[in-house]
């Protein structure tokens, strides 16, 4: 059905109920393996919930949305979906219990991809300005039809403008001028979607580009260090089995981790809150009620950004999981630019 390995079970203990992963692990396989969409549906979901005592339309919300991803970007390959896509990817939303609401993100995300590839030369044929629109209106991200074909060529312009700027996630000062003038001229407005992606991408070309911020903390730091990040977080140490086990090899050697979520199973031990301070030389962990704890930047030998927290990997392969919420982007890469930065100078 598509582009999907079909996934071990997880062994059943000799005493207690078999491992309620297995139940997605059933459903998952049942579609990997499907040679049409007759062979699975919703039925198929309500059966294995009922063996297993799972409700596969409220749990495994992430592994269910990532099937659908993967499914969508396989037949996205060539940059369009015909009716039998359409028809696939339906049956296969409406067996994992996905609404369209739950797909937004997702959509979204294949949506800007098709945008990325389209602009790359700096250059929108005809024949990729009509797809993108054609991909709007099926992926349902623009449930309101151009008025006229002034309109069409103007929303065009202004799309292309801003797709080009987002290529590589940032946006400079002088693009958001581009852009700004290309609105004003076609008197047009920004939908606030598109302002909340220009706004993420405006905030990360300063943090990227520009110097590295500095803030005021009620820590003791040592003689010159400073501190670039201040700020609360959850985090916890992971279960390296679960944990390694649920990205997957190829995610972890590559890095290719910013799509993926790191799920509470995989969390080890007490979940601590508390301050988290990020200097130039070390990261410390001032959770609430126990002491201090602190990491160096120095012994850091991975870290990976996940679309809800950042992990950690030091030299002695502790793995540490941190959630700074709406800010982790912010945090993943002044941490990646002080870990960097701290390679580059050497050890103390």
């Amino acid at each position: 059905m598509g582009p999907f390995d079909l996934l071990a079970p997880e062994p059943a203990p000799r005493f207690g109920a078999a491992p309620r992963r297995n139940a997605y692990v059933e459903l998952h396989n049942l579609i990997a393996a499907a040679a049409s969409t007759a062979e699975f549906g919703p039925a198929d979901r309500v059966r294995i919930s009922r063996r297993h005592g799972v409700d596969l339309a409220h749990e495994f919300v992430d592994e269910r949305r990532t099937l659908y991803q993967d499914l969508l970007d396989d037949r996205l390959v060539n940059g369009d979906l015909d009716f039998d896509d359409r028809r696939v990817l339906a049956r296969v939303a409406e067996t994992l219990a996905l609404d369209p609401d739950s797909l937004r993100a997702v959509h979204e995300r294949a949506f800007g991809t098709v945008v990325s590839e389209a602009v790359s030369d700096d250059c929108l044929e005809v024949e990729e300005r009509l797809l993108l629109y054609k991909l709007q209106h099926l992926l349902g991200l623009d449930p309101r039809l151009a008025d006229g074909a002034y309109d069409v060529i103007a929303r065009e312009r202004l799309l292309k403008t801003i797709a080009a700027a987002l290529c590589d996630g940032e946006l400079s000062p002088d693009e958001e001028e581009e852009i700004e003038a290309v609105r004003r001229s076609l008197s047009l407005e920004i939908p606030r979607h598109l302002e909340t992606m220009l706004g993420h991408a405006r905030q990360r070309w300063k943090v990227r580009r520009g110097e590295m911020p500095t803030v005021e903390v009620d820590v003791d730091l040592r003689r010159d260090e400073v501190a670039h990040f201040e700020g609360r977080m959850r985090w916890s140490r992971l279960d390296v089995r679960r944990y390694e086990r649920h990205v997957g090899a190829t995610a972890l050697q590559t890095g290719r981790t910013g799509g993926l979520e790191v799920p509470g199973h995989v969390l080890s031990g007490s979940r601590y809150i508390g301050q988290v301070v990020l200097t130039d030389r070390r990261i410390l962990l001032r959770p609430d009620g126990v002491l201090p704890d602190e990491i160096r930047i120095d012994r850091l030998l991975q870290i990976l950004r996940f679309r809800n927290g950042t992990v950690l990997r030091t030299k002695s392969d502790r793995r540490l999981y941190l959630d700074p919420g709406t800010r982790n982007e912010t945090f993943y890469t002044v941490l990646h630019k002080a870990m960097f930065a701290r390679r580059a100078e050497g050890p103390d």
